[in-house]
C-alpha cells in the first residue's frame, strides 16, 4: 500500500506541475530573451484585479501590435489600445453592414434587422469618437479620452444587449466583447498614464 500511495503522490505532483506549466505558457505570449512577455508587468498592473478583462486578454491584445515592443510608458500602451478599439470598431461596423446587406434569415428576421440597425448606429458613434479619443491621449487629456472610451464600452454592451432583449443570437458577440474589453483596457492604462 505504501508503494501505491507513493506513486499516486508522484503522479499527482507531476500532473500539478504540468498544469502549472500550461497555465504559465498560456499567459506568456510573445516573450523576450528571458522567456517572459515584456507586457506581463504592465498587464498585471492594469488587469490583475480588473472586473472587465484579465491579464491574458491584456497581453494578447497589446501583443498583437508590434508597437508594444517599444512602448515605454502607460501612455504609449494607452494609445495602442485606443487604436485597437478603432480597428475593432471598423471591422465590426463593416461586418454589420455586410449582414444588413446580406439579409438575415430565420424566424426573428425583423428583430435581427432591428438589432443590426441599432448596432450600426452604435458602432458609427464609436468610430466618430475615436479620432478625438486618440488626439486626447496624445495631448495628455486623459479624462477626455476616458470619457470617450467609457461611451464606446457602453455602446458595445448596448449592441449586445439588443440581441439579448430581442431573444436572437448575436452574430457579433465576440466583436462586442472585444470592443468592450479593449475600451476598458485603454481606460485602465490611462489611469497609470498621469
Amino acid at each position: 500500500m505504501a508503494g501505491g500511495s507513493s506513486s499516486s503522490s508522484v503522479c499527482c505532483g507531476v500532473g500539478v506541475l504540468v498544469l502549472l506549466a500550461v497555465l504559465f505558457v498560456a499567459v506568456v505570449t510573445e516573450a523576450d530573451d528571458t522567456g517572459i512577455s515584456p507586457l506581463l508587468p504592465v498587464c498585471k498592473t492594469v488587469g490583475g484585479g480588473s472586473y472587465y478583462f484579465d491579464v491574458q486578454f491584456c497581453v494578447s491584445a497589446l501583443g498583437s501590435d508590434d508597437r508594444s515592443l517599444n512602448a515605454e510608458r502607460y501612455r504609449d500602451f494607452s494609445a495602442i489600445a485606443v487604436d485597437l478599439v478603432t480597428a475593432n470598431a471598423t471591422s465590426t461596423a463593416a461586418k454589420i453592414d455586410g449582414l444588413i446587406k446580406g439579409g438575415s434569415r430565420g424566424n426573428n428576421d425583423e428583430a435581427m434587422k432591428r438589432c443590426f440597425r441599432s448596432c450600426q448606429v452604435l458602432y458609427r458613434g464609436i468610430l466618430q469618437r475615436q479620432p478625438g479619443c486618440a488626439a486626447a491621449v496624445k495631448d495628455g487629456k486623459f479624462s477626455d479620452a476616458t470619457a470617450s472610451l467609457e461611451k464606446s464600452a457602453a455602446a458595445a454592451k448596448e449592441c449586445e444587449g439588443g440581441f439579448s432583449k430581442s431573444n436572437v443570437t448575436s452574430p457579433v458577440l465576440a466583436e462586442d466583447d472585444s470592443a468592450f474589453k479593449l475600451a476598458k483596457l485603454a481606460v485602465a492604462l490611462l489611469r497609470f498614464a498621469y
